[in-house]
């Protein structure tokens, strides 16, 4: 009974502080928001990542509130942070994470953006704009001033509360990012990623790869299309060209017969229908207006449902081009050129069941703070996540900010609610799962 009193007790009074500084958690967000981290695969720029992170850092030891920061790169000038609050012992362990890389702003988005500047950091209506606010420095924030707030406020945990600050995120670069915080052992009994969901819960995350398909054709001009083997020809006589457009236009119809087939036979309870799909993103074929074309090139990408791995879904779709290509004269005697993963772009599934301790946890801390049950849902994009799950860290999703929120585009914000209201819920959740030793 005291330590339910006590947990009561501290929950009550961090919530209570947060409330109470919530102009100095939003004047931090703003000021994290006017240092341009932009991941420099996307846009190179002066500062980068590397300035942002820095002074993160300096401002996590200034807080006082961790026993540790650890500042590391694999790529020279994109350090990745963590702050580490050691427990007294006996509690469960947290990881709470977030990337503070952002994607470019770019002219058109600058020419549309009407709101606060994309760099301002600027208090408007109720909301937080510029470029990163939603995805995902408000998310960060919120968790990082949990943190500070239950220091300020004297409760000392039991469990350890690990606090990751990463980067690569926007380029899917997690082997220089994510994947190096839990190489360096920060790995916990529980963890959440805290990207966008609008306060939402998203315990399940679909899978993710990108693919490359190069064909081969052969160039003649034009006006000699009806000797390129799509009418009849004299015995003996040879194709004068083959249009690789045409050949690849027969894998791309049998990639979305998949596709249609997917919507049948691949389903998920939780994933309304058609989640498991195919596009293909861009071609590029041909080098001449007059010319049959000699090459045609697509890449793609295919979202898939928890309950399959990678390797089953690459091999399902390298079978039907397969099909094609042993059912065509010229494809199997010239084969395409297919890479899946293209570029090493790939995620797993992400499936944590509602019952796990960590999702009751969450929930039952949304609960408290706002007084009604936390909407679950699938996510509608893959993260960071995505990565930390096949490694064997079960991990969750949940934070401030929304899709239609100007991610990605011109006049980005995330509202001043969802971020103090998200701080509230990470505090509230980590005295629920690490515990409180005194205060």
């Amino acid at each position: 009974m005291y330590g339910e009193s006590l947990k009561d007790k501290a929950k009550q009074r961090v919530v209570g502080l947060i409330e109470e500084r919530r102009d100095d958690i939003i004047s931090f967000l703003g000021e994290y928001i006017r240092h341009k981290s932009v991941n420099p695969v996307l846009q190179i720029t002066p500062e980068g990542e590397e300035e942002c992170q820095r002074w993160l850092a300096a401002q996590l030891e200034k807080f006082g509130f961790a026993d540790k920061i650890d500042i590391w790169e694999v790529e020279r000038g994109r350090p990745n942070v963590v702050a580490l609050l050691k427990g007294s012992g006996g509690g469960r362990s947290l990881l709470l994470n977030g990337h503070s890389d952002v994607v470019p702003v770019t002219e058109d988005q600058l020419r549309d953006w009407d709101g606060p500047g994309p760099w301002s950091g600027e208090v408007f209506d109720g909301k937080v704009w510029g470029r990163g606010a939603s995805d995902m420095k408000g998310g960060n924030i919120a968790f990082i001033m949990a943190a500070k707030m239950l220091h300020d406020a004297g409760i000392q945990l039991k469990g350890d509360l690990i606090l990751s600050l990463v980067i690569g995120e926007e380029s899917g670069q997690h082997e220089i990012g994510c994947d190096t915080v839990l190489e360096r052992g920060y790995n916990a009994s529980f963890a959440v990623v805290a990207e966008l969901t609008g306060l939402r819960l998203y315990p399940v995350l679909k899978g993710e790869i990108y693919f490359r398909i190069g064909v081969r054709g052969k160039a003649t001009h034009i006006c000699n299309r009806n000797k390129c083997a799509t009418q009849p020809l004299s015995y003996g006589e040879e194709p004068m060209g083959i249009s690789a457009i045409d050949k690849m236009w027969k894998i791309q119809r049998a990639i979305l017969d998949l596709e249609s087939q997917w919507t049948v036979y691949r389903q998920h309870p939780l994933i309304p229908p058609g989640g498991q799909f195919i596009s293909i993103n861009t071609i590029r074929g041909g080098s001449s207006l007059t010319s049959i074309p000699d090459f045609c090139e697509v890449t793609g990408s295919l979202l898939f449902n928890p309950g399959h791995t990678s390797k089953e879904i690459i091999e399902e779709l390298r079978t039907v081009i397969n099909s094609v290509v042993e059912t065509d004269y010229w494809l199997k005697a010239n084969p395409p050129e297919v890479e899946i993963p293209f570029m090493g772009l790939l995620k797993e599934p992400v499936e944590v069941p509602l019952n796990h301790e960590g999702c009751k946890a969450l929930s039952d801390s949304y609960l408290e703070v706002m007084g009604r049950d936390i909407d679950v849902r699938v996510s509608p994009f893959v993260c960071d996540a995505n990565f930390l799950f096949p490694k064997g860290q079960v991990v969750v999703v949940f934070g401030p900010g929304d899709l239609y929120m100007g991610v990605h585009g011109a006049n980005e914000y995330v509202p001043v609610d969802q971020v103090i209201n998200a701080c509230k819920v990470f505090a509230t959740m980590i005295v629920n799962w690490c515990g409180v030793d005194h205060m």
